[in-house]
């Protein structure tokens, strides 16, 4: 489908641009429209790299167009925003998920607790003095 809307712009193109260059007196109203059509086809062959990869969704379609508009004028650049448009986007590889960590041995939060009436602190629920303020605890 490239090759067509290549031929077709292309043709489009050059058939307005060589009807601008008669004379505007010598054309009827559809010879003028057609060269004034010009304005619309030129730019579209010129960024022809950049709607082909809008059509197809690429990833990098900005820096397609900009490799387009910058250096498309010359026939290497719009050669390479061509083939950069037509290239399959590479998968994105996502790691497998795996478990989080767990650890080996109990946490401290995993212990219970309870709170100190005199220092607010938490200690072991099986503590008889207190670790911070070292009062007596309650059982």
């Amino acid at each position: 489908m490239f090759v067509v809307r290549l031929l077709v712009l292309s043709f489009l193109a050059a058939y307005s641009v060589s009807m601008g260059k008669i004379p505007s007196h010598e054309l009827n109203a559809f010879g003028v429209f057609i060269s004034m059509a010009a304005v619309v086809f030129v730019p579209a062959l010129y960024m022809l790299p950049t709607i082909e990869a809008w059509l197809k969704s690429h990833p990098n379609i900005a820096s397609i167009a900009l490799v387009n508009f910058f250096l498309g004028w010359t026939l290497v650049g719009w050669v390479v925003a061509v083939v950069w448009a037509f290239k399959k986007a590479e998968p994105q590889v996502t790691p497998p998920l795996t478990k989080p960590y767990e650890p080996m041995f109990a946490t401290a939060e995993a212990k219970k607790f309870k709170v100190c009436p005199f220092c607010a602190e938490d200690v072991l629920l099986a503590a008889i003095k207190c670790k911070h303020c070292g009062s007596d605890l309650e059982k």
